[in-house]
């Protein structure tokens, strides 16, 4: 079997079947290396009495004829650097802590961390051998019988019942003799220029809307009220447009005083109400208004 100039045994006579030089041509020499620059060979290279270090098989040429074991490349191919031993990912993790944060194996032997819990309620028991269950289960009872929850539980808010509407009011109209004989006796009016009237009437109005108009309707004048006192019978200090009752949005309700000419007062004060003033009234009141009107606020 001929040798090609790098030294290798080849059954072609053109060129190394196993570095593919050129036949004949002149041999290659390797420049000495000093043995600090020489690649160390690592022994399973070398094979063991010139066997391969995978199979065993007789090294016979550059690959194995067994299972093809490159003995050139492994010489090539420099031993692996093991300095010292591999750091591992927890290792590198732990080290790269902020400086003065304690790792778990620089805690203080036989001390542990106690671990962060969530829930404020939950307890940590240690049952021990002289753990009464019965006990502690009838304390958790008490606790609950107290508190009306039990721990751990959060209590659901109550739910708001239905709304309710506001009540709905009436105004009842009456010829109001009190009213009249205190009006009389301040001298605000004379008893033979304004006599009581002699059948003196009820009349009921539903306050059904946000506004209510008190006074006395006028076709030629274009006046309408929703409480209509022209009679009978009739008042004639009651001004066409004398006062009105205003709902609010909560359903409370006020009378004002629309400037009229002989004013309006409220549960017998002497005083009449300032005028284009919101006053606040209620079930029970009594609006006066004329010479002998009273309205008397009552639930519808």
């Amino acid at each position: 079997m001929a040798l090609c100039p790098a030294g290798h045994e080849s059954q072609t006579a053109d060129y190394c079947d196993t570095c593919g030089a050129l036949m004949g041509g002149a041999p290659v020499t390797a420049a000495p290396m000093s043995a600090a620059a020489a690649p160390a060979v690592p022994a399973a290279a070398q094979g063991a009495g010139g066997t391969c270090p995978q199979c065993g098989a007789e090294r016979g040429g550059r690959f194995c004829e067994e299972c093809g074991f490159d003995y050139e490349m492994a010489e090539l191919v420099p031993p692996p650097v093991t300095s010292g031993p591999a750091q591992t990912l927890s290792q590198q993790t732990l080290s790269q802590q902020a400086p003065g944060q304690q790792t778990l194996s620089q805690q203080t032997p036989g001390k542990q961390t106690p671990a962060q819990n969530s829930d404020p309620l939950a307890k940590t028991v240690e049952a021990g051998p002289d753990y009464d269950f019965d006990a502690e289960f009838e304390k958790a009872e008490r606790e609950f019988a107290a508190s009306g929850s039990r721990p751990g539980t959060s209590t659901a808010p109550e739910q708001a019942g239905p709304a309710v509407a506001p009540r709905q009011l009436a105004a009842l109209v009456v010829a109001d003799r009190a009213y009249y004989d205190a009006q009389i006796e301040r001298g605000d009016i004379v008893e033979g220029e304004f006599p009581f009237p002699k059948y003196p009437g009820e009349r009921r109005f539903v306050l059904d809307a946000d506004r209510i108009r008190i006074g006395r309707a006028s076709v030629s004048r274009g006046i309408a009220v929703e409480i209509d006192l022209t009679g009978p019978p009739l008042d004639p200090a009651v001004s066409h447009l004398h006062a009105q009752l205003l709902r609010a949005a909560d359903g409370s309700w006020s009378v004002v005083d629309l400037d009229s000419a002989n004013g309006t007062r409220l549960n017998g004060a002497e005083d009449p109400l300032p005028a284009e003033t919101e006053v606040p009234v209620g079930v029970g009141d009594r609006i006066h208004l004329g010479v002998w009107t009273t309205l008397i606020l009552e639930e519808a």
